[in-house]
């Protein structure tokens, strides 16, 4: 076949596509929407998950039901995801360590972050509080780094897993810090074996930290994942005034697969963005002590890039492996 053929014929094809993607965008969405979600209902990243459904529900004129996969730190919800035509009718709900850190501690997986997903809106900020028992005898980041460089290997801290945010910061703080701690993964109720003083420390969600330390039943050391104090607790430090190279930060949002029209990302993101604004859903997120954001499909793709470079140096650093 003459070059010349075969370039008209690429032409054709690549033209075909294009008024094809904008007649789906033209139409969507014409029925029901789908947010797979790693997460197990209840907790509260499926919680905000569902404020944002309900409210896209609206501004588009079709059910957004949640669909739960939990399992595998979100790597079920993403395989479900990265495998959906690229019809804006399944998208991906998760925190961000499913970009950032999981790919770096799985030696393999079955979707490629980087190609089969394209970022649409970040939606919240949630962080987690560095909790001790209230007997602990440090009171302070700087307190325990003496407690535990004089004591190496001897105080343990609590996790939700390894690979997770809760085991990863720690692992972070201990890396600049020069600190050897031992690690002590749960399956869930960490911070009950903290009160009980079981483990002396854990860094636990803010939804479930937050009211603890309000009560005095915990002490509260520093705060992670919001890039500044959060309101909540205006005198709990943020990790990086106290400990350099630790402002890493968490973010949930949403994703769609490769291939959604341009359109529709676009009309996602306009109408994420709207709801991150809405005075009800904002007072609903702040409850579960998480902080509403706005963003633009290239700013999150940037922000996950930069972040995918520093949890990659601690993973290998600290040798984290999750298979």
């Amino acid at each position: 076949m003459k070059p010349a053929i075969v370039v008209r014929k690429l032409v054709v094809a690549a033209s075909l596509a294009c008024a094809s993607a904008v007649a789906l965008a033209q139409v969507w969405p014409a029925r029901p929407v789908k947010v797979v979600i790693g997460v197990p209902a209840g907790i509260a990243a499926d919680v905000i998950a569902r404020l944002y459904c309900e409210k896209l529900s609206k501004a588009l004129g079709q059910p957004v039901v949640v669909d739960n996969k939990p399992g595998a730190t979100g790597n079920i919800a993403q395989d479900v995801v990265a495998k959906a035509p690229g019809d804006g009718y399944t998208l991906l709900y998760a925190v961000s360590n499913s970009f950032v850190s999981n790919p770096f501690a799985f030696k393999k997986l079955p979707f490629r972050v980087d190609t089969d997903f394209v970022p649409v809106a970040q939606t919240v900020r949630n962080g987690l509080y560095l909790v001790t028992s209230k007997d602990f005898p440090a009171k302070t980041v700087p307190d325990l780094a003496a407690l535990v460089r004089a004591h190496p290997g001897k105080y343990n801290y609590a996790s939700y897993g390894i690979g997770g945010f809760p085991h990863l910061v720690m692992e972070l703080v201990l890396n600049q810090e020069r600190m050897d701690m031992v690690h002590v993964p749960y399956k869930g109720g960490a911070l009950q074996e903290v009160v009980g003083g079981s483990v002396p420390m854990v860094w636990e969600p803010a939804a479930n930290a937050v009211p603890f330390i309000r009560e005095g039943r915990v002490q509260a050391l520093a705060v992670w994942g919001y890039g500044k104090r959060n309101p909540a607790t205006p005198t709990v430090p943020n990790i990086a005034e106290l400990v350099p190279g630790t402002d890493v930060g968490s973010f949930q949002g949403f994703w769609a697969p490769a291939g959604t029209p341009r359109d529709i990302v676009m009309r996602l993101n306009q109408e994420i963005t709207k709801a991150s604004r809405n005075p009800e859903l904002i007072e609903k997120i702040r409850i579960a002590y998480a902080e509403p954001v706005t963003s633009t499909p290239e700013d999150m793709a940037a922000e996950i890039k930069r972040e995918s470079v520093r949890w990659a140096q601690l993973i290998k650093a600290r040798n984290i492996r999750l298979d």
